[in-house]
């Protein structure tokens, strides 16, 4: 099979190359084989998988488990080329119209830096979750207040799912009043494949905001640069900008600081919970919610992903009490 690195042109990841290079290899393929094969985890063949899929790369069938097959690449990636090339006339006809603009117009500023600045929190961490979903390489974060950690393990998972690095330096220095930083963040980030780097030096820097001296923490999603203005676990301002020379400058600047441990974080929460059923079966929502420290939305996801692929089945059975109990066991 020749060198297909060329699809990354495409926007395909090196994970997508891979699966799709074994499905032109072999033809078809579940997932769990695939997963065997390539030696990457359930979700991320799953969410990659799925993606290739999207993109008319592949099809499936609608048996369980599902079978993924590959389709003709000449027919997908010719469709692919003309569309990318509409795109770019389109561009090419907008570029026309703005040197049209200054050329006839004074005062013009013909440097365009996308930027925003939000005193609303909220507006703040959307803007960052449309990064985060749109974002093709990595995410690097400075000591950030645990309360938004939280706020954005969600949209770190999905990109852990993509295959996305995510990095989190952070130092002592950096807080004074929250006790075990390391603690509490390993603990909000558990189900993320992310690696936590500490550092010697203070990882965030003091900077004067409304006459108040505040940390500065950092949020570089690939060359997108988000600061975060906080003091302790308060956070109140977002400022982020497209700047690839400055996010590049950031990221050396933090390799430069003196190491002293680096801890990565590598879970795969649907090959947890499917390990679980398979040690006990009969296995009541409950009890995998307190040995799999997944609970709610995300537990119940899951669970339903794995029935819609075949790999479990839920029964629900009569207590002496209350309404009927679910449990899950693996379909031989």
């Amino acid at each position: 099979m020749n060198n297909l690195n060329f699809l990354s042109e495409f926007g395909l990841n090196d994970i997508q190359i891979k699966i799709y290079r074994y499905l032109l290899n072999y033809q078809f393929g579940t997932i769990e084989k695939i997963k065997e094969d390539l030696d990457y985890s359930y979700a991320q063949v799953r969410e990659n998988i799925n993606l290739l899929e999207k993109q008319n790369f592949i099809t499936s069938s609608e048996g369980k488990p599902k079978t993924y097959f590959r389709t003709n690449p000449k027919i997908v990636l010719t469709e692919i080329l003309k569309k990318k090339n509409n795109k770019i006339l389109e561009k090419i006809n907008d570029l026309e119209q703005d040197l049209k603009t200054i050329e006839s117009e004074k005062g013009i500023c013909t440097r365009n830096i996308t930027f925003y600045h939000h005193s609303d929190i909220n507006i703040g961490l959307e803007y960052i979750y449309n990064l985060m979903g749109k974002t093709e390489n990595e995410i690097i974060l400075s000591s950030l207040p645990p309360s938004v950690l939280k706020k954005l393990e969600r949209a770190l998972y999905r990109a852990f799912l993509k295959g996305i690095k995510i990095k989190l330096y952070y130092s002592k220095l950096d807080f004074d009043s929250i006790e075990n930083y390391f603690g509490q963040i390993t603990d909000i980030l558990k189900n993320i494949n992310i690696e936590i780097i500490e550092i010697s030096e203070k990882s965030c820097r003091f900077v004067r905001f409304n006459d108040l001296i505040v940390n500065e923490g950092v949020i570089l999603i690939d060359y997108y640069f988000n600061s975060v203005l906080f003091i302790e676990d308060s956070c109140f301002h977002f400022n982020g900008f497209y700047m690839p020379n400055i996010a590049e400058s950031v990221k050396k600047m933090f390799e430069a600081k003196t190491l002293l441990k680096s801890v990565e974080i590598n879970p795969d929460p649907v090959q947890n919970i499917l390990n679980l059923i398979k040690h006990q079966p009969d296995i009541k929502t409950r009890e995998l919610s307190i040995k799999s420290s997944i609970a709610g939305t995300k537990l119940r996801e899951i669970l339903e992903y794995l029935t819609d692929q075949g790999l479990i089945k839920e029964e629900k059975i009569k207590g002496e009490i209350g309404r009927p109990k679910k449990v899950y066991s693996i379909i031989e």
